[in-house]
C-alpha cells in the first residue's frame, strides 16, 4: 500500500538514508561503493567552489548550496523523491524541505548496478519534476571519466543532451554558462587525495 510523504519522513533516518520512495512506495536506493560515493562528494564540492565565486560576483544576491545524498522532493501525491549523488540547488531556510523547484543541477554517477535507473527512470523523474539540468557522470579507479550534460531547453520535455566530455579531451570537465559559470578540472573529480 503507498504510503505519504510525511509518513516516509516518519521513518528512522539511519534507516532512510538507504531509502527513496517512488510513487508511495519505497524502495532501496541501489549499491554504492566507496569510488561512487568519492566521485559525487567530490562533484558536489567543485559545484561548491563554483556557486561560491558566483555569489561573490553577484554580491550574495543569490544565495546557493550543494549537498550530497538528500531527499529531493518531486512531488507529494504521490510521494516522489530522489536522493541524487550531488545536487546544486538555491538555500533553504533550516527545516525547509529541498524540493525540485529548489534545484538548478542534479547529477547521478552512474554505476554498473545503477546505470539503467539514472539514464532512463531518474532521468525521466528529474525531467518532468522541472528541474533544468541534469548530469550524469562515468567513473574509473582515477575519478570521473565522462560527464553527459542534459537540459530542459525552453522548458520543454524530456531531457535535451547538451555536451559530453571525456577526460582525454583536455583538463577541463566542465564549462557552462548556464545557470552561471561553471568549470571543474577533471583533477577536481579525482578519487585519490591529492599529494
Amino acid at each position: 500500500m503507498p504510503i505519504t510523504w510525511e509518513t516516509f519522513l516518519d521513518i528512522d533516518e539511519d534507516i532512510r538514508r538507504d531509502l527513496e520512495i517512488l510513487d508511495g512506495y519505497v524502495v532501496p536506493r541501489e549499491q554504492r561503493g566507496r569510488d561512487h560515493q568519492k566521485v559525487g562528494t567530490r562533484l558536489s564540492l567543485a559545484l561548491e567552489r563554483a556557486a561560491v565565486i558566483e555569489m561573490r560576483r553577484t554580491g550574495n544576491a543569490l544565495c546557493l548550496e550543494t549537498n550530497t545524498e538528500v531527499d529531493v522532493l518531486l512531488w507529494e501525491v504521490p510521494a516522489t523523491a530522489r536522493k541524487p549523488d550531488a545536487v546544486l540547488h538555491r538555500c533553504l531556510p533550516e527545516f525547509e524541505q529541498l524540493a525540485a523547484e529548489h534545484v538548478l543541477i542534479v547529477a547521478e554517477v552512474l554505476s554498473t548496478w545503477s546505470e539503467r535507473r539514472d539514464r532512463v527512470h531518474k532521468m525521466s523523474d528529474y525531467a518532468d519534476a522541472g528541474i533544468p539540468h541534469y548530469w550524469l557522470v562515468s567513473f574509473d579507479k582515477i575519478g570521473a571519466l565522462v560527464i553527459e550534460r542534459y537540459a530542459l531547453v525552453g522548458g520543454a520535455k524530456p531531457y535535451m543532451h547538451i555536451g559530453t566530455t571525456h577526460r582525454d579531451m583536455g583538463p577541463v570537465a566542465v564549462h557552462v554558462t548556464d545557470p552561471f559559470p561553471i568549470e571543474v578540472l577533471w583533477t577536481d573529480l579525482e578519487v585519490a587525495p591529492s599529494v
